[in-house]
């Protein structure tokens, strides 16, 4: 298990709590507190033996040199991950005033899409109808906010795509576990000492040069958008992403804005026009006030209208608000 090259650093109290299945997130908020996502709410978690900072401070410094990183007051946030995908971010000092925060996003396990039928996150009907899409090589987005399932629901759809294909998957940080033999894993890193940025941007690029059935894009989060507006509108198909957004119609907002933000002299209803082009369907995810995470709605994109400057869709499926 990957926490186990970073548990001997840490107390044994959050030994036991990064080793907790039923912990998806872990927060320590410097020397004031511990919280954790649990089953979807989060919750103080009450030490016994309160660590000081010295300690959280050290404990910290030596995981990100493990990680390939180096944790100073010079470079204080870090946002890197651990060999099964796990996320580990940090913002320590001067930054983080009551000491380093640090933030580790679990992988307990992947779930298919059986399993989250089973769970109520997704119904049946939807799932078949994606399955639909991918076969026919549509391109998708998942969207919705933090922590509602994205990643989750990706890896339990690309379980359906044909084994045969060739995938580039292309994350920061890598996450997926993707069970194709035929699939390639890049991971875009931000600039550190003694190493240069590599952006997604640039790996989008790359992949374009070997030979791709389908381009896998973790998450939409920067000018990238339109560099992947671009690839799935000159003929490749079966592309999936991930972005944030408040709704499956606000995400094409969102996906435009994105790419807008690379080229600021471009039309604002050809970048969306292009978007509508390129989308074929988005799926959007929530995670409620009980913590239950499912996903809400499935939209197709079926143009865009100029004279009213507003995207042509259709709702395949939108849960009740209950």
């Amino acid at each position: 298990m990957s926490y186990h090259l970073i548990l001997p650093f840490f107390p044994e109290e959050l030994r036991a709590l990064l080793l907790d299945p039923s912990i998806s997130d872990l927060m320590v908020n410097g020397t004031t507190g511990v919280y954790a996502d649990r089953n979807g709410v989060i919750e103080h978690i009450p030490l016994s033996t309160p660590y000081t900072n010295d300690r959280l401070q050290a404990a910290i410094e030596r995981v990100a040199r493990i990680l390939g990183q180096d944790l100073t007051t010079q470079n204080p946030i870090l946002n890197t991950r651990l060999p099964d995908g796990s996320r580990v971010a940090v913002v320590g000092a001067p930054s983080s005033i009551n000491g380093p925060t640090l933030t580790i996003r679990k992988f307990n396990r992947w779930y298919t899409s059986d399993e989250l039928i089973a769970a109520g996150s997704l119904p049946e009907p939807v799932r078949d109808k994606v399955i639909g899409f991918i076969n026919e090589r549509k391109n998708g987005l998942i969207s919705g906010g933090t922590s509602s399932g994205k990643t989750t629901l990706m890896k339990a759809l690309l379980d359906h795509v044909p084994q045969h294909e060739r995938l580039v998957v292309i994350e920061q940080p890598a996450e997926l576990k993707v069970d194709h033999s035929n699939a390639v894993r890049w991971e875009a890193v931000e600039a550190i000492p003694g190493q240069v940025a590599i952006t997604p941007s640039q790996l989008l690029a790359a992949a374009l040069r070997h030979r791709p059935d389908r381009i896998i894009m973790g998450e939409i989060r920067d000018e990238c958008g339109y560099d992947l507006l671009q690839a799935m509108n000159t003929g490749h198909g079966g592309t999936l992403s991930t972005i944030h957004a408040k709704s499956a119609w606000d995400a094409l907002n969102r996906l435009s804005d994105l790419a807008l933000s690379a080229r600021a002299n471009l039309n604002h209803a050809f970048i969306r026009s292009e978007t509508a082009e390129a989308i074929d369907f988005v799926l959007y995810c929530e995670r409620d006030a009980t913590g239950r995470r499912r996903v809400r709605e499935l939209i197709t994109v079926n143009g865009y209208t100029h004279a009213d400057q507003s995207f042509q869709t259709e709702d395949i499926y939108r849960a009740s608000a209950a």
